[in-house]
């Protein structure tokens, strides 16, 4: 079930001595076996990386020099393996030659994809990892596991500070059960803060200094990409899809899939992209998006091969493997991906993927709840639980967000852990967690990607440690009870209320009840009445969005209320005044977009505006 947190607020000093007082005490009492990196402002280790090093290797010794700097106040200095003999202690980044005397067990090009080391020989400290960006990955996680640094977002970060510096003997060796790991919000994006986050999906296009990224070709939805009707349909109706006695000409049309004048020529295009597309590692074979009315091939071969797999995934797959069996001969490193979504779901009878195919599978369900659990949860838990018995590996592409409205509530921050346990039990390598990617101040959008993304790196750390270090250290111990008691209750509230928390909620009126709000508003408020630091406070500030949102888009529901209860636990603002102040707020914040929208419209707030002024004064609508 959804973990509901208890803590309440006489703990609030608890949480400012975990996050600050604690490092700091245990740093001060490790044994004696420690590492004294610095001391008085002064550093006691040289940082050595390959005479040749990659461009990761170099930006790995980089950052360890520019964090270490600021914690001690110290000046470590960085060197070439070759000007390092006569020098110790040392800190070695990289695949140096030294690495082989020190741990001859170690095979660095055989460690797994992503796969970190940190290990302590004597009094010299390794860090180093996977030739693609495992050697950064290791030095974040030493900042972040053994110095203390925390990068709360891609802007804003805490950098302690230690006069002496004390760490543990590192012996770790990690790789991640995900190799390929989004966390799509907007933020969630950027270069540098990917690298930190240790993502590196398509759309983090972070360079090679900070070990690069999957490159995919293209994302998705890619029938239309391969095989463009504008092009084809005229001369070749018959190799799209037939929907009763007509082939289908329109951009949720699907293609014919047992056509074989079809598929050389689609394969024809493929291998020709790929060849104007070195840098993919990853090539998208799957069906165009498409809208309630299915546009998938009825003709009376397709149907043959639906009906004898069982489901609409058996023509698919059938095509994707012959397909990427073309792909093999000539590109045997890259991958060939296709969706189980919508109508392709179910996986079929008979028919497996080949070794070069990955099966990303779309989930839906209610996300209040973990889709482990749950009779509305079914679908999609047997869905992955049947592809994953037939295919080697596979990708999920989850929904964190609602679609319809980034700036609504959405309580699905408990089930979030749970969730990704269970895609990993079942065989799933990469993870795509689609959030609010428009738009920068949604739903606590900042310790969302900060949970997610350290989730997806090791599924078995404690969300709940998580969430209350960064309640903690990004809006300040004063407050972190007051928010967590908000997420408690609005969790709560979703979970009693038995609601579908699908990933297009058009309100909170089936969930969310007026003393529920009232209860949370109080706590929102009461956070940042006890919040003193400026930073702090315009940090809640933001979060108090989808709460505001709440009240002015069900502003009828509260006036309806408190007419027949003759009172209410929430005071109603001046519908004019509070709407004014909204869309301020919006725009002190930057948010231009408030949904998905695949026209990509850069600004939403008129729209907004329009639609917000419409339910606070419906008799103007009369008019």
């Amino acid at each position: 079930m959804v973990k509901v947190n208890t803590f309440r607020f006489h703990g609030m000093n608890l949480l400012f001595w975990l996050f600050y007082l604690v490092p700091i005490l245990l740093i001060s009492c490790l044994p004696p076996d420690g590492l004294i990196l610095a001391d008085s402002g002064k550093a006691n280790y040289f940082i050595v990386m390959p005479d040749n090093p990659t461009p990761v290797e170099r930006t790995s010794a980089q950052e360890l020099k520019k964090y270490l700097d600021q914690i001690s106040d110290a000046d470590f200095v960085i060197l070439k393996e070759s000007e390092s003999e006569d020098v110790s202690p040392q800190i070695i980044v990289g695949d140096v030659g030294r690495i082989r005397k020190l741990l001859p067990e170690l095979t660095i090009q055989s460690l797994p994809y992503d796969g970190i080391v940190r290990e302590t020989v004597g009094k010299n400290m390794i860090l180093v990892g996977h030739p693609v960006r495992g050697t950064l990955y290791a030095v974040n996680t030493f900042l972040e596991e053994a110095c203390g640094v925390r990068w709360w977002t891609s802007g804003e970060s805490f950098v302690p500070s230690r006069r002496k510096l004390i760490v543990p003997k590192q012996h770790l060796q990690y790789a991640p059960a995900l190799i390929y790991r989004e966390s799509f919000y907007k933020d969630g994006v950027d270069n540098l803060f990917c690298a930190r986050m240790k993502c590196n999906g398509d759309f983090s296009r972070t360079t090679e200094q900070y070990g690069g990224h999957h490159h995919y070709l293209p994302f998705v939805h890619s029938f239309n990409y391969f095989l463009p009707r504008e092009k084809y349909f005229g001369t070749h109706p018959e190799w799209y899809s037939k929907v009763g006695e007509e082939r289908v000409n329109h951009p949720y049309g699907q293609l014919c899939l047992t056509n074989s004048a079809m598929r050389e020529e689609f394969i024809r295009n493929v291998m020709d992209s790929l060849r104007l597309h070195p840098e993919a590692g990853f090539v998208s074979i799957s069906q165009n998006d498409s809208d309630a009315n299915f546009r998938y091939c009825r003709c009376e071969a397709c149907s043959a091969v639906a009906e004898e797999e069982g489901s609409q995934s058996g023509p698919i797959l059938r095509f994707v493997n012959e397909v990427a069996e073309a792909i093999e001969k000539e590109f045997p490193d890259v991958w060939v991906e296709t969706i189980a979504y919508q109508y392709s779901v179910p996986p079929p009878k008979h028919v497996k993927p080949r070794k070069n195919v990955i099966i990303r599978i779309c989930t839906h369900g209610n996300y209040a709840i973990p889709l482990s659990e749950g009779e509305e949860n079914r679908a999609t838990r047997e869905a992955i639980e049947g592809w994953s018995r037939i295919a080697d590996n596979l990708y999920i592409w989850n929904y964190v967000t609602n679609f319809l409205s980034y700036l609504m509530p959405h309580p699905n921050l408990y089930s979030l852990d749970e969730d990704i346990r269970f895609f990993v039990k079942n065989k799933t390598i990469g993870l795509f967690e689609q959030g609010d990617y428009y738009c920068s101040a949604g739903d606590f959008v900042a310790l969302r990607n900060y949970l997610i993304s350290h989730l997806m790196w090791n599924p078995d750390l404690d969300a709940e440690e998580i969430i209350d270090e960064f309640l903690t250290g990004y809006y300040g111990a004063p407050a972190a009870p007051y928010l967590r008691s908000y997420w408690d209750l609005l969790s709560r509230a979703a979970v009693d209320s038995k609601v579908h928390l699908t990933m297009v909620r058009p309100s909170t009126a089936d969930w969310l009840e007026i003393p529920v709000y009232a209860q949370a508003e109080a706590a929102m408020r009461k956070a940042l009445e006890v919040t003193k630091e400026k930073v702090h406070h315009d940090r809640i500030r933001r979060e108090q969005i989808p709460f505001k949102f709440v009240l002015l888009s069900e502003y009828q529901r509260f006036k309806d209320y408190a007419q027949e209860h003759g009172a209410s636990p929430v005071t109603l603002p001046d519908p004019e005044v509070a709407l004014t102040e909204f869309m301020a707020l919006l725009n002190e914040f930057q948010v231009t977009m408030v949904r998905e929208d695949f026209s990509y419209n850069p600004n939403h707030l008129a729209e907004l505006e329009n639609d917000l002024r419409h339910r606070l004064f419906p008799e103007e609508n009369k008019k």
